[in-house]
């Protein structure tokens, strides 16, 4: 094959897994402003709906980094496509649920399809494109799943307005298995690769012993953490919270949600090229501090919904600045090991969601108001200023053994 033919072959994979991250980023994004609607039907409190969120983020943040020893075994094409159907089958099954403890296990269930296919296909990528073009396809991957909000939730919330919730995990479902096919089409088969010589459940704890050896990867993923926790605990209740406040219906919600995304994705491209000029470091500590503010205005602003819009609006931007610089700082931290960081990173990011909506669920329905919540996320999210500024050394790392999948 010559030069010409690998970069189209390249390319056509690389827009593939844009659509299946597109999916994935979506089906965990729409919960949020759909709670309402889906508290209604299914008779649960709309506090309890964030749960819906942990479901999926606690399956997700669990398993992702079991799949990817299991693809090094398996092929990489093989674990995307088994977990594309997962995915697709889970969301199917999410919109004929009958109750809060049924929706719970199908998220669940959502969540581990998304589990299986997502560090395989940033494993792919890895394999695939060289350290100077691997940045920008893994940019391209993250800023699918941060831009599924701007044309996803909008289109998801509006056929909930004129059908049904429904309708939005069923398509969401019929996309997910449309991309089932076109992987199955489009991506060559891929072969083992035995990098280790053990076993996917001993690899997996290698793995934690990796994050756990090398302190700057530590307290990465304890920023990643921190700073999902900062963006969900809130985000997951947007939707009741303008319901309750101001009375907007389904479809005004996607609208807010659309253009708060489309911000957040305009922060992401900002902040990845002020991070190159002015140091990754600096701008995570600016984003840090600034979003804690923005939630914790946001959370204030009960009685007025253009404060509550104009805030939301400037929290959205520092949000996907933060989360552009921290994901390529991450990224950066050690080379040898980028595989087993990153796949620790995608769980850090899922357990995070799911900490944080599990924790303001149990605050709101105590009675606590949305400012306890706002204050609970500007907290995590002032964190990791000093964290990523004092604990996380970038390239400082000694290069430890390849214990996992990815490159």
């Amino acid at each position: 094959m010559t030069e010409a033919e690998q970069a189209k072959t390249a390319t056509r994979m690389l827009r593939i897994f844009i659509l299946c991250a597109f999916l994935v980023g979506l089906d965990s994004l729409i919960v949020g402003p759909l709670v309402p609607v889906i508290s209604d039907d299914l008779a649960f409190q709309p506090e309890l709906g964030g749960l819906l969120v942990t479901a999926y983020g606690l399956l997700f943040g669990l398993a992702a980094p079991l799949f990817g020893p299991i693809s090094d075994r398996w092929g990489r094409k093989q674990m995307i496509l088994l977990g594309m159907f997962v995915f697709s089958i889970g969301t199917a099954l999410t919109a004929v649920a009958t109750d809060l403890t049924t929706s719970l296990i199908y998220r669940g269930i959502a969540g581990l399809g998304g589990a299986m296919c997502m560090p395989s296909i940033y494993a792919l990528i890895g394999d695939t494109f060289s350290n100077e073009k691997r940045g920008k396809a893994m940019g391209l991957i993250t800023g699918a799943i941060i831009g599924s909000q701007v044309l996803g939730i909008p289109a998801g919330t509006f056929m909930a307005k004129v059908g049904s919730w429904q309708i939005s995990f069923w398509a969401i479902a019929a996309l997910g298995l449309l991309a089932f096919l076109i992987v199955l089409v489009g991506i060559a088969k891929t072969p083992a690769r035995r990098q280790i010589p053990v076993g996917p459940v001993k690899a997996y704890m290698l793995q934690f012993k990796t994050a756990f050896t090398i302190p700057s990867v530590l307290f990465a993923l304890l920023c990643t953490f921190l700073w999902t926790a900062g963006l969900q605990g809130m985000f997951a209740y947007v939707g009741v919270y303008y319901e309750e406040n101001f009375g907007l219906e389904v479809n005004e919600i996607g609208i807010v949600a659309m253009f708060a995304a489309a911000v957040s994705v305009i922060g992401s491209v900002i902040g990845g090229r002020m991070s190159d000029k002015v140091g990754r470091k600096t701008m995570i500590g600016i984003a840090s501090v600034m979003s804690a503010i923005g939630v914790l205005v946001f959370s204030t602003m009960t009685q007025s919904f253009w404060g509550a819009f104009i805030s939301q609006l400037f929290w959205a931007g520092f949000v996907g600045i933060g989360q552009a610089t921290l994901t390529a700082l991450i990224s950066e931290l050690n080379p040898s090991v980028r595989g087993t960081i990153m796949s620790l990173n995608s769980s850090a990011l899922y357990l995070g969601m799911m900490a944080s909506t599990a924790v303001a669920a149990a605050m709101l329905q105590s009675g606590l108001s949305y400012l306890a919540v706002g204050i609970m996320c500007a907290i995590s999210a002032i964190l990791v200023m000093p964290l990523t500024m004092y604990l996380v050394k970038e390239g400082s790392e000694p290069a430890a053994p390849e214990t996992t999948t990815a490159k």
